[in-house]
């Protein structure tokens, strides 16, 4: 199929009808030869880092009634333009050929562009567009990290880089496989080469888990007999985490969505590992142990706003009303666990978004709920390399 083709309808499903790019890439990429690949995964990535900002190009002089698909054919032609350098001529026949309706109004459209325009002004709604955000998270943030601002605006347009934990269980950093990774503490690493389609990933020797997520089992304290839950597991890096610890029989982890579970016990075999996984959601576990943990890690369902630069679709999936219904869910579950933590007993709670309401505010609700618990840290990774993440280290019966 033709790359371009293939990048626009994996657009269209992903800004026009709210699914998620994540799939929908997978499946793409498999259907190209492997030398094809790079060229899709930058444009289609590329449109959803920057998708405001190129629609900015053509508004102007774009009819009252014209489509939005013909707005993201537009927008995919001016990102080759003005990010990855391709030759105007070349660029626009291609889109003409592929326009679904008036190719003459496509080829108008793409004639009267000339350079790149970007917004200049300071208020929220250009910044929205310069930053290709939406106008409520500029608003949000502004109010929220308004010394990080631009900061935090700017980051979300760049690509994440993909860092690495070592499986003690299976490989040691000695392996050849590893000369030239960079590793950032024993087991955490980066590398110049994409790892994920070496027979060692899938065999198990290493697994892909951010940088600053990777601290927050470190905040667990965990002893190897501590007895361990991870209460929302998948996709499975913080349970892996414990596992270099915690033996396998004091180790247990819970996934909401049974698929997502399925796969998590997949890849334990994959690393070597047997844990008891169930498929719950976190406010029932209550009532499937008759027992309560030393350590309970809570990598709670959050709004995800700390990975836009790894996942450029959110932005155009998450709502603000929806984050009302996540901190709703996100106290519920911490009620529930707080019964199952032993005295003595340390929770931590972790997010991976910037949002005030669902990280320090959760978190000095849940302690003014229950007086017996201590904070005895608390960290938004904003300025350190990896994605934004909030971590919380409580303690019970202090």
């Amino acid at each position: 199929m033709n790359q371009r083709k293939l990048a626009y309808d994996v657009l269209k499903k992903v800004i026009l009808q709210k699914q998620y790019a994540n799939l929908l890439m997978q499946k793409a990429l498999n259907s190209l030869p492997a030398d094809r690949r790079p060229f899709v995964t930058e444009l289609v990535n590329g449109v959803l880092r920057n998708y405001a900002l190129l629609k900015y190009q053509f508004q102007k002089n774009a009819k009252n009634k014209t489509k939005e698909s013909d707005l993201l054919l537009l927008s995919m032609a001016a990102y080759e333009r003005f990010f990855m350098n391709e030759k105007e001529y070349a660029v626009n026949n291609e889109y003409v050929k592929l326009a679904e309706n008036d190719r003459g109004f496509i080829n108008a459209m793409l004639r009267s562009v000339k350079q790149l325009k970007v917004p200049e002004g300071e208020d929220p709604k250009d910044l929205a567009v310069r930053y290709s955000l939406p106008e409520w998270l500029v608003r949000m943030w502004k109010s929220q990290y308004p010394e990080d601002l631009l900061y935090l605006m700017e980051d979300a347009g760049k690509r994440s880089p993909v860092a690495y934990r070592l499986n003690p269980k299976k490989a040691d950093r000695n392996a050849p496989l590893f000369d030239g990774a960079e590793f950032f503490d024993e087991y955490g690493f980066t590398s110049s080469y994409n790892l994920l389609d070496s027979d060692a990933f899938r065999e198990g020797w290493f697994y892909v888990q951010d940088r600053n997520a990777q601290q927050a089992v470190k905040s667990l304290d965990l002893q190897p007999d501590s007895v361990f839950l991870d209460a929302c597991s998948a996709p499975g890096g913080k349970l892996f985490n414990a596992l270099e610890t915690v033996s396998e029989e004091n180790c247990y982890g819970n996934e909401l969505h049974p698929s997502k579970a399925e796969q998590l016990k997949e890849r334990l075999k994959q690393l070597g590992y047997e844990v008891k996984i169930t498929s719950l959601d976190a406010r029932k576990l209550p009532e499937v142990y008759d027992f309560r943990f030393d350590r309970i890690m809570l990598d709670a369902p959050c709004s995800g706003l700390g990975v836009l630069k790894r996942k450029p679709d959110l932005r155009y999936n998450i709502q603000p009303e929806d984050l009302d219904d996540l901190q709703k869910t996100q106290a519920e579950i911490l009620e529930a666990l707080y019964g199952m933590l032993k005295e003595e007993g340390i929770l931590v709670y972790s997010t991976c978004t910037l949002n005030k309401k669902e990280n320090e505010k959760q978190v000095a609700a849940f302690l003014k709920r229950h007086p017996d618990l201590v904070l005895e840290y608390e960290h938004t990774f904003l300025h350190e390399e990896g994605d934004h993440f909030y971590l919380a280290k409580l303690k019970k019966g202090q």
